[in-house]
This record gives C-alpha cells, sequence and structure tokens, in this order.
C-alpha cells in the first residue's frame, strides 16, 4: 500500500524502526552514520516530492492464509 509521508525524514525514520534495525544494531556509532547517510541519497534518488511536497511511499505487504485440511 502507499503513505503519505511529509519528508525524506520521514521515510527514514520509518526504515529505522524496521527494515534498517538489524544492520544498525550491527555497526559502530561511527559506521552507522555513514551507513544512514548512504542510505538517505538512495531514498532521495528513489522517491520524487509530489506537487505538494509530499512523497508517496510504497509500502510493500504479503498477505497468504493458511488452512488446516483433515
Amino acid at each position: 500500500y502507499y503513505h503519505r509521508l511529509p519528508s525524506y525524514e520521514s521515510i527514514m525514520e520509518w526504515y529505522r524502526g524496521t527494515g534498517l534495525r538489524p544492520y544498525l544494531e550491527a555497526l559502530s556509532s561511527a559506521d552507522k552514520s555513514l551507513f544512514e547517510n548512504e542510505v538517505f541519497e538512495k531514498v532521495k534518488q528513489r522517491y520524487s516530492l509530489q506537487s505538494n511536497d509530499e512523497i508517496i511511499f510504497k509500502f510493500p505487504r504479503l498477505f497468504f492464509t493458511i488452512t488446516k485440511q483433515n
């Protein structure tokens, strides 16, 4: 689904709490800062600002159902 986010920093905040967490936990403070800066630059390249200065952030989700067979 899609989120309307107000800034690139908002995307980074989202990523810090989800997909980046294991990587950030494994890095030293200095390396963490360098890594976040690299990711931030990629985020700015990947997502463009809309005319209202918001960013449409695509967040893929996978839903499935399991049933038990007798």
